[in-house]
């Protein structure tokens, strides 16, 4: 019979900011503690049931906690296999327990990778893919009925079977694209780490990554032109204006991301350019500022003359970045719906829409795909084939319309 649980191991000093975690692993009446990389406060931990205890109020510490509980359940249902596959074997000691668990390592499991990997991407300032890795695995663990699932059990099998369980629960392709994506992103990290061995085939080459995107997702030139003479009908302290001057910044600096913009700071300005680093993918890109753009930089240097940033997203005297972004964002986009009514807009506006309109218009000036590409910062042009295909059906159905009333009463 062999059991395990976690202990908790206060700090040893009252300077010690926290304590530490080790699994006790016990096998006929000899046990061995092996500690964890878990650092955990004295008033997390309720000794009584041997587990964390949960309701702190700073929302990223408990993420934090929510991460280290994962990795705990990893632990055990790790050992739970070791044990398993000892016993087949025949008889074995604690020695061979702990010895087999420090063998497989923290981040061979889905779950356990996607935690170290998300911790890294966050590190680097990428929030959102982090969070979508995050996203993707625990999705992959409720398939597998609640149980983390090792990384070299991907298999192009196994993911049908799950594309397959994705539907079944009404998800659209493009969700399913979404995991996928993200699976696929996380197994190739894994294997170029070396965290896993790769298989002979791509397990992901039979299930759908790829992407539809939503007509009409971008504006033309009378709707863009519009929506820039709201402008000068609002006042200088409308509450409204900040957001447009946002949409319009980031149509201009070559359809930047809300995100990068929120980010922007001072030291990104060189020699009359920006150079800043995508949130996204990690690309540095280089925009010239034209004069629409310094003047709604102007238009906000009293609001920023403290702050790093340039633009009053962000305010750099409170801790929580990811939080204060995510709730400018969705002011921004309730805002934008405000605007795109007073313009006359009938099309859904939202931070997005500025870089599809870049792009679009682009387009339809006459410029080539590669440089369209290169401008929004891409990988490679299918992403930007995929922002552009929306365009190419709206012209499509404007020809067809035309052509149609060219002919009879139509």
């Amino acid at each position: 019979m062999t059991s395990f649980r976690f202990h908790f191991r206060p700090p040893t000093s009252e300077v010690a900011a926290s304590g530490t975690l080790f699994v006790r692993i016990i096998h006929n009446r000899k046990y061995r503690d092996v500690r964890r990389d878990y650092g955990i406060y004295s008033h997390e931990w309720d000794a009584g049931a041997g587990w964390l205890r949960h309701g702190v109020s700073d929302p990223a510490r408990a993420e934090r906690l929510r991460e280290i509980e994962l990795s705990m359940k990893t632990d055990l249902l790790r050992l739970e296999g070791i044990v398993k596959q000892l016993s087949a074997a025949g008889e074995y000691t604690v020695g061979d327990v702990v010895a087999e668990f420090q063998k497989t390592g923290e981040a061979d499991t889905v779950l356990s990778f996607s935690i170290k990997t998300a911790l890294d991407l966050t590190a680097d300032g990428r929030v959102r893919t982090a969070r979508a890795y995050r996203s993707a695995a625990k999705s992959l663990v409720k398939f597998n009925s609640g149980r983390d699932m090792m990384l070299c059990e991907i298999t192009g099998a196994r993911m049908r079977e799950y594309e397959r369980w994705l539907l079944d629960r009404g998800l659209q392709m493009n969700t399913v694209s979404f995991y996928m994506r993200n699976l696929r992103a996380l197994y190739y990290r894994a294997v170029a780490a070396k965290v896993t061995n790769p298989t002979e085939t791509n397990p992901f080459q039979d299930v759908y990554t790829g992407v539809y995107e939503t007509r009409r997702r971008s504006l033309d030139r009378a709707d863009i032109n519009a929506l820039a003479s709201v402008e000068k009908k609002l006042p200088s302290n409308h509450a409204l204006r900040p957001a447009l001057l946002y949409f319009l910044f980031a149509y201009h600096a070559r359809g930047m991301s809300f995100i990068d913009l929120a980010f922007l700071k001072k030291t990104d300005l060189k020699n009359g350019s920006i150079i800043y680093k995508r949130k996204k993918t990690g690309f540095y890109i280089e925009v010239k500022v034209t004069k629409p753009m310094k003047r709604i930089m102007d238009s906000f240097r009293a609001a920023t003359k403290y702050s790093p940033f340039i633009f009053p997203i962000i305010d750099p005297q409170m801790s929580d970045y990811r939080i204060q972004y995510e709730s400018a964002l969705n002011r921004q986009n309730k805002a934008l719906k405000e605007l795109a009514s007073m313009a006359g807009i009938e099309k859904n506006l939202s931070t997005h829409v500025a870089r599809h309109t870049w792009a679009t218009l682009a387009k339809r000036m006459g410029f080539g795909i590669n440089l369209i590409s290169e401008g929004l910062g891409h990988r490679d042009t299918k992403v930007t084939s995929i922002y552009l295909a929306s365009f190419e059906r709206s012209a499509l159905d404007e020809l067809s319309v035309r052509m149609s009333r060219a002919v009879g009463a139509a």
